[in-house]
């Protein structure tokens, strides 16, 4: 019986070779690349106008509502102007971002839900949260707050990159996470 198999075996092999053959002598004449001749002893243009720009980068930002009571309004504020005094200059109102977060992109989102959207990323990025109001779900009455956060590009490297924004109520205590990854 093994033999049989191995004969089978060797058999396909052969085929599969055969017909590869076959193929590469038949059509490989219809099927041409075209590559470029470059002289290696010519040197790049200075021209800067000539340079490609490099590709638009982003930065993809997650928002987390752990709260199992409390609908949270993540007060999340973006940045890629340069920026003079953090985190001062980062939280004012021309800097709030609530487009595409949460309920009908109010940055509001239910109890444990999450959401995530993507922001164009330069070396001034600076993004952060005012901590998060926590409210209840119900009635919308503010029941805390987190902590303050913030992140630079210029520091942490952050275009290309995933952050995480967590909004935690750990029995009673409002806590904010912020992790960077890949």
């Amino acid at each position: 019986m093994r033999g049989r198999w191995a004969q089978r075996a060797t058999t396909v092999s052969v085929l599969v070779h055969v017909t590869l053959v076959a193929i590469l002598a038949v059509g490989g004449t219809g099927c041409a690349l075209d590559f470029p001749l470059v002289d290696p002893t010519t040197a790049p243009p200075d021209d800067p106008a000539q340079a490609a720009e490099p590709p638009t980068t982003v930065v993809t930002i997650r928002f987390r509502n752990l709260a199992v009571d409390e609908a949270v309004n993540v007060e999340f504020y973006a940045t890629n102007d340069p920026l003079v005094a953090l985190p001062d200059d980062l939280f004012v109102e021309a800097n709030l971002v609530t487009v595409s977060i949460g309920i009908a992109g109010m940055g509001l989102l239910e109890p444990l839900s999450e959401d995530t959207l993507e922001f164009p990323c330069t070396e001034h990025l600076v993004v952060g949260t005012l901590g998060g109001t926590f409210l209840d779900n119900e009635t919308g009455e503010r029941r805390g707050a987190g902590v303050t956060r913030w992140a630079e590009n210029v520091a942490l490297g952050l275009c290309g990159h995933k952050i995480l924004f967590e909004f935690v109520n750990e029995f009673g205590t409002f806590t904010t996470r912020v992790a960077i990854g890949n």
